[in-house]
């Protein structure tokens, strides 16, 4: 059982780094610009049907996988503790 609440604890670690780098202005400029860049909106093959690179769709699938990482790990640590509460504890 400790092991297991040393992984979480440091899950939760991660997610607070995360936060205290992209919870800034310049942390939302990046995370916008990441999904500009990897297209998160579109789907991975892009091309006419049947004539889709595969090696192209799996790097693009890969960009965007990094990117809803960040966004969803954002997610949790936000739920887990407000970042005003965060702000005051550093």
């Amino acid at each position: 059982m400790k092991e297991e609440q040393q992984l979480v604890a440091h899950a939760k670690e991660e997610r607070r780094r995360l936060r205290r780098v992209f919870a800034t202005p310049e942390g939302e400029l990046v995370l916008r610009d990441l999904e500009r860049r990897f297209h998160t909106d579109l789907p991975a093959f892009q091309g006419k049907a049947g004539a889709y690179d595969l090696l192209d769709a799996m790097k693009r699938d890969a960009q965007r996988e990094v990117f809803l990482v960040i966004r969803h790990m954002l997610q949790l640590a936000e739920t887990e503790q407000p970042i005003e509460q965060e702000h005051h504890e550093l």
